[in-house]
């Protein structure tokens, strides 16, 4: 029931999709724990996939102490180490780190615009003719700027509708 008081636009990851991404020769994931309303902290992560292990290598290196790791589907461990995180006995929920088109992000502002006007009064930053927000994601984070003017400022976007 909580899943459905939150807008959530993350795609829960089930194995076909781990079969997809391969297929789309993006076999080198990274696994991260995801803050988001309405789901357990211990068990919410988030997955990015990439093309080149290079890359993925290079995000796992950006994650704080136990909050990630970078896997590789093509190793059988690994892919199996990855398809027991999906069951769902697990009660493990894990969502992909995919690009959030306008549309998503349109209603993400919709659904949390009293969170993010709220944090802009609580960071004391000033209205210059409107405010723009802009969400996405770094290192498999969901971040927003916030514009006004000249002024920026980034934090991520759990912190402001929490």
């Amino acid at each position: 029931m909580t899943d459905s008081l939150f807008y959530n636009p993350f795609l829960r990851i089930k194995e076909d999709n781990l079969k997809k991404l391969m297929g789309a020769g993006k076999p080198y994931v990274v696994i991260q724990r995801f803050q988001w309303p309405g789901q357990h902290l211990q068990k919410t992560f988030l997955l990015s996939a990439y093309a080149d292990e290079h890359d993925a290598r290079c995000h796992e290196q950006e994650l704080r102490n136990n909050e990630g790791k970078a896997q590789n589907l093509l190793d059988l461990n690994e892919y199996q180490t990855v398809k027991k995180l999906l069951k769902n006995e697990s009660g493990i929920s894990v969502f992909f780190n995919g690009t959030i088109d306008p549309r998503h992000e349109k209603r993400l502002q919709k659904a949390y615009v009293k969170s993010v006007s709220a944090y802009i009064h609580y960071i004391l930053m000033k209205k210059e003719d409107h405010y723009e927000v802009r969400i996405f994601t770094e290192y498999g984070r969901l971040k927003a700027r916030i514009t006004s003017g000249e002024q920026s400022h980034t934090a991520l976007f759990y912190d402001m509708i929490k």
